[in-house]
């Protein structure tokens, strides 16, 4: 019978990065300073600060609401919305992801729902959405953005839908089951 010795820990510092890093060329470099002008005035509320870094032809898509903003018009319309909803609203950027012409984002809003949001009523509560955004730029400015949040979560923040433990007790279930079936039945018809 043969045993191993133990394979000595590797400290963290010494374990390679997941993958190979390339450097940014320099379009990516553009990108990257698109992103660092259009970040301070997220925190501070200027929306024609953030603007001005966008195409006039800019579109959002906003993946969790099914909606899509088609201009600058448009999209002023929907950050007016989410800073009326969410006064005093914060962006964290957690990850930043530059290749070719796309930046992907990783961040997290925060603020305190005192408006309006997603058609609901203000409910007060403090609210942090994960986002993931997949922007498209052009010429060092933001062309295109997909972005994606969890809606269901967020109202569950907002006190409007149970916590996830809270359907997995035999009541909740009861309820939910009922739900689903009224559902179905009436989709039959």
């Amino acid at each position: 019978m043969t045993t191993s010795s133990p394979v000595p820990a590797v400290p963290s510092t010494h374990l390679p990065e997941w993958g190979e890093s390339l450097d940014l060329l320099p379009h990516e470099e553009a990108n990257l300073g698109a992103f660092e002008g259009v970040f301070p005035h997220w925190n501070s509320g200027n929306i024609a600060g953030m603007l001005e870094h966008y195409e006039d032809d800019i579109v959002w898509h906003n993946v969790a609401m099914g909606e899509v903003y088609d201009g600058k018009d448009a999209v002023r319309g929907f950050l007016e919305d989410l800073y009326a909803a969410l006064p005093d609203l914060e962006l964290d950027v957690t990850l930043r992801l530059p290749r070719g012409r796309y930046v992907a984002e990783e961040y997290v809003i925060r603020g305190t729902h005192l408006g309006p949001m997603f058609g609901l009523p203000a409910t007060g509560r403090r609210l942090e959405l994960r986002c993931m955004s997949m922007v498209e730029l052009r010429d060092g400015r933001l062309k295109e953005d997909h972005f994606y949040f969890d809606a269901l979560t967020a109202m569950r923040q907002m006190g409007l839908m149970p916590q996830v433990q809270a359907t997995s007790k035999p009541l909740a279930r009861a309820v939910l089951g009922a739900a689903a079936w009224f559902r179905r039945r009436g989709a039959r018809r």
